[in-house]
């Protein structure tokens, strides 16, 4: 795992790029490193604390290759390394580059979508690597955001996490950054239809069938 510090000059160079636009240069991208295929768990597998609702179908399975960022900072007794967010590029089960994690719980597909999470649970099952988390929506204003492919999207959950964690938890200067390579799969869900099932009948076959360890 090869782990990379900022200085803070550095760190602000890093991120001068808006997160937007980031996006439209990435739009065109064929292909983008890939992430192992796994099975993810069926959410009625998971934590209690991480399940998607009855109201909820499993809509999308994507794996995220990217970093955990960090910063050095002060609690007033010692300074230790703060998340900051993951910053990662969603590949589809075909391999295919679709989409990026952000800072803030931010999804953004390259056809302009986005879906913006809050925490809603989280559970520690991989010993060594980011937590599993549930995220749901944020109420948004911006009706252009609620079209394609995250434009329906309820809630996302981050299963299967492997790195992202610093080798210690502290730093020795305030204002430096550091990036953890981290990859996860995430579950994205929707809306069920009246009529249609719960998010834990939804079968993964569709996505299985590809997968490989």
């Amino acid at each position: 795992m090869k782990l990379r510090i900022l200085s803070p000059f550095a760190r602000l160079a890093n991120r001068a790029v808006p997160i937007m636009v980031l996006a439209s240069a990435c739009a065109g991208c064929a292909t983008a490193p890939s992430a192992q295929q796994r099975v993810p768990p069926s959410n009625d597998t998971l934590p209690a604390s991480l399940r998607a609702t009855p109201q909820e179908v499993l809509q999308d399975v994507l794996n995220a290759v990217g970093e955990m960022t960090y910063d050095c900072r002060s609690d007033g007794k010692m300074l230790s390394w703060t998340p900051t967010g993951s910053e990662a590029t969603l590949v589809d089960q075909a391999r295919r580059s679709v989409g990026t994690v952000a800072p803030g719980h931010y999804f953004i597909a390259y056809d302009g979508s986005q879906f913006v999470g809050s925490v809603a649970g989280e559970e520690i099952v991989t010993a060594g690597a980011l937590t599993w988390e549930r995220l749901v929506k944020r109420a948004s204003a911006d009706t252009d955001k609620a079209r394609g492919r995250f434009g329906t999207v309820t809630s996302v959950q981050r299963v299967m996490t492997t790195g992202g964690l610093p080798p210690i938890p502290t730093c020795m200067q305030q204002g430096q950054s550091l990036l953890v390579p981290y990859t996860a799969t995430y579950l994205f869900y929707r809306a069920a239809q009246s009529g249609a099932g719960s998010a834990s009948s939804v079968p993964l076959i569709d996505f299985a069938h590809e997968a490989h360890s």
